[in-house]
């Protein structure tokens, strides 16, 4: 699965209509009204047109002032036609729901981290062994072991250094 998308959500989001017929190719709408509707421009959210109804869609979907732009068809639904007047408003979907579980599932044992891994996919990095400490071998987080001398090279690169105090 690729990367986890950022998305924007707000509470309170008014139900709301359409202000024209949009076709089932038209990637914008305009809405009649905005009360408690996310207002970030460029951050997707998830929509539905006409819930309940056989013709029901989810869309993602970016917002400027009224209008939306749209990316049709979304969440195992079809882009059709609605006509003006036809209901919308912000869902949580289940494309967002198998992106919370994905994460929440990659970790799988005690002291995993989650981290972006290649592809872009997220990963897990399992837990290191005693005496080592996170780092960086410079593509990827990685573990690396603490020299005997008590600290990390300087050479080592993105290390977190480790001094011995003598407390």
């Amino acid at each position: 699965m690729a990367a986890v998308t950022r998305r924007q959500y707000k509470g309170a989001a008014a139900s709301t209509t359409i202000t024209a017929t949009l076709t089932s190719v038209a990637t914008t709408t305009t809405l009649t009204a905005t009360t408690g509707w996310p207002t970030t421009a460029a951050v997707p959210f998830y929509v539905v047109i006409d819930p309940g109804n056989s013709s029901e869609e989810k869309c993602s979907a970016t917002i400027s002032g009224s209008t939306l732009t749209l990316t049709r068809g979304q969440d195992d639904t079809t882009a059709v036609s609605h006509a003006a007047g036809a209901t919308i408003y912000p869902v949580f979907s289940a494309v967002e729901a198998n992106e919370a579980n994905l994460l929440a599932s990659t970790l799988t044992t005690r002291g995993d981290i989650i981290r972006m891994a290649s592809g872009p996919t997220v990963g897990r990095l399992g837990l290191g062994a005693s005496g080592y400490v996170l780092s960086s071998d410079g593509t990827d987080v990685v573990w690396a072991a603490i020299p005997a001398s008590g600290g990390l090279s300087t050479t080592t690169e993105g290390a977190i250094m480790i001094m011995d105090v003598g407390v």
